[in-house]
């Protein structure tokens, strides 16, 4: 492993001891670290808040040397995303209000809600979107208001679906139970508004499941697993296990969990993801292919997946990274997959 992804797992977390700083340190100076790769990485992982945090610990009580250049980068970055976070908490409120107004029950998901819950800074993850999901179905809202929620989200450039959200199932691949999602949420207020979050179980099978979606080593995605498994030290893991059997995604969940274990580490209850895979055939055809993408994939490549043909176009290449996610399929899902790939066509 490069020595700057070593750095980048070591300063991936909210809880930053000694032992880790010291695990920066010595890498700082046994190895020869390129900062320039560090910072583009932490940007392109959208964790460069955090890293630099944490740096910033090693830095204050211990000679850890970083260029002038890469401090003023990563400051930028920090001061940048703290007011991109308050305008876009901003927004959250002044679309909860209109939601409170039309007596309309909404979910908040994704990094909007680990920035509330999860997080002890905002600022953290470099991240602007907003996704919401409104409790009732499309069907059953007047088209009026339909019509004035699309106008207010266009202007806010707020992700909102009625009901269930792509993202979660998947576009579809998945059976995931949105009901029962629903009836295990919980209404919290924040910044004086109501909104519903996901039970501490189905936030961790979303944020799982969203790992898949980005090849499973994307550095926010196991950031959001790890912090989420060590806050909720009483995390029912049989509901989440029944869950993801349920939902045919328990292999997926096996995966992003493991990974998490391996890079930035987590805190697990003994047999907790041994009970999550199918079988250990499949438990170990996944452990083959997570120590095949570990091997060739570095933090820093922006486009391991793809290639440039004879008309320099952005081509798909072949990559265990691109396997990885289905080894963690059901058949079905992987048809249902590849229709939806052939349909959206990402590479025409």
């Amino acid at each position: 492993m490069r020595p700057e992804d070593k750095l980048l797992f070591a300063c991936s977390r909210q809880n930053f001891l000694s032992t880790h700083r010291e695990t920066v340190l010595d890498i700082g100076n046994k190895e020869k670290i390129c900062w320039d790769v560090v910072y583009s990485a932490a940007m392109l992982h959208g964790v460069a808040s955090l890293i630099y945090a944490n740096l910033l610990k090693c830095i204050a009580n211990a000679n850890l040397r970083m260029p002038q250049d890469i401090i003023d980068k990563f400051k930028l970055c920090v001061a940048t995303n703290i007011v991109r976070k308050d305008r876009r908490a901003e927004k959250i409120v002044e679309v909860l209000s209109f939601f409170k107004r039309k007596s309309i029950d909404v979910m908040l998901i994704k990094g909007a809600a680990l920035d509330i819950l999860v997080y002890d800074q905002p600022w953290y993850m470099i991240s602007s979107d907003v996704d919401l999901i409104v409790r009732r179905r499309r069907e059953d809202m007047a088209k009026e208001d339909k019509k004035e929620i699309a106008s207010l989200l266009h202007n806010l450039s707020i992700e909102c679906e009625y009901f269930r959200h792509h993202d979660v199932d998947m576009d579809r691949v998945l059976p995931i139970n949105f009901q029962k999602i629903w009836d295990n949420a919980t209404r919290i207020t924040w910044r004086g508004c109501d909104v519903f979050v996901m039970s501490p179980e189905d936030m961790l099978l979303s944020v799982c499941i969203n790992s898949c979606r980005k090849r499973f080593f994307r550095l926010k995605a196991l950031c959001d697993i790890a912090e989420i498994i060590n806050k909720y030290r009483d995390l029912k893991w049989e509901e989440l296990t029944r869950n993801a059997r349920e939902y045919d995604c328990n292999n997926i969940i096996y995966a992003a969990i493991l990974i998490t274990k391996m890079t930035v580490g987590c805190n697990l209850p003994e047999g907790a993801l041994e009970k999550l895979a199918d079988s250990k055939a499949r438990a170990a055809v996944i452990r083959y292919l997570i120590s095949r993408v570990s091997r060739g994939i570095t933090l820093s490549s922006s486009f391991p997946y793809f290639k440039k043909n004879k008309r320099n176009k952005l081509m798909r290449k072949a990559h265990w990274a691109l396997i990885l996610p289905y080894a963690t399929y059901r058949w079905y899902q992987v048809w249902r997959k590849m229709k939806h790939i052939w349909k959206t066509k990402p590479w025409s």
